[in-house]
């Protein structure tokens, strides 16, 4: 009897290790899945969406694109029209051969356009009460913006309405007085921001330049 005892003992003992050994496999049954995962690239970030403006025609007239310093205007065909990068906290505006055509400094609430040598000040895009007013070199007053449901109007010197912008279903739209599309975009944009582009007074590279400065308002930090 105590042999048998001793004997059935034995085959306890060694029934254990093996016993281990056999549920290995079990507990690393994830191990190939969880492997598998993290092989898999992670997908590159983008500086920013594409900002694409279209007319009521549904013609794309001029997107902008981010970059990881600025970003650059083109066409509708895709022709660089203009480039902009962050020097010592403030926006370079440049043409498509690097040629400095301003600078936009200040912020948040007072911005200048300088010219390329960053000394005399051309334009003044300011804060004032609820909206913003766009003044030349000489305080006079070119265009305002002031905030509607949602929206904003822009009138001209005269104080006379020269273009609105709505918003409705995710899309923004600046239309004329009659009330006619003349640029969308489905791309979020702030109205304050888009109101830029109905400043007449300004080259295109300009106004789209204010609006990149509004719509980035941590921009002045970048390096």
């Amino acid at each position: 009897m105590k042999l048998r005892v001793l004997f059935l003992l034995g085959l306890g003992v060694l029934a254990a290790p093996a016993c281990t050994q056999g549920g290995a496999p079990a507990s690393n049954e994830g191990a190939p899945p969880t492997q598998a995962r993290s092989a898999i690239p992670a997908e590159p970030k983008e500086a920013g969406a594409k900002l694409k403006f279209k007319d009521g025609d549904d013609r794309e007239r001029f997107s902008l694109k981010p970059k990881d310093d600025g970003a650059k205007l083109v066409d509708g065909e895709d022709k660089e029209l203009a480039r902009y990068k962050w020097k010592d906290g403030e926006l370079k505006v440049s043409g498509p051969d690097d040629a400095v055509l301003a600078y936009v400094t200040g912020g948040p609430d007072v911005f200048q356009v300088k010219d390329s040598a960053r000394g005399a000040v051309r334009y003044t895009f300011a804060r004032e009460g609820s909206g913003w007013k766009l003044t030349d070199a000489q305080g006079v007053v070119l265009n305002t913006v002031a905030s509607e449901g949602g929206g904003a109007s822009v009138k001209g010197a005269s104080g006379e309405e020269a273009l609105r912008v709505k918003v409705r279903d995710g899309k923004l739209s600046l239309r004329d007085p009659a009330g006619k599309t003349v640029l969308a975009t489905k791309t979020p944009v702030s109205p304050e921001a888009a109101a830029c582009l109905g400043f007449d007074s300004l080259d295109l590279p300009l106004r789209m330049a204010l609006l990149f400065r509004l719509q980035n308002p941590a921009g002045a930090a970048a390096p």
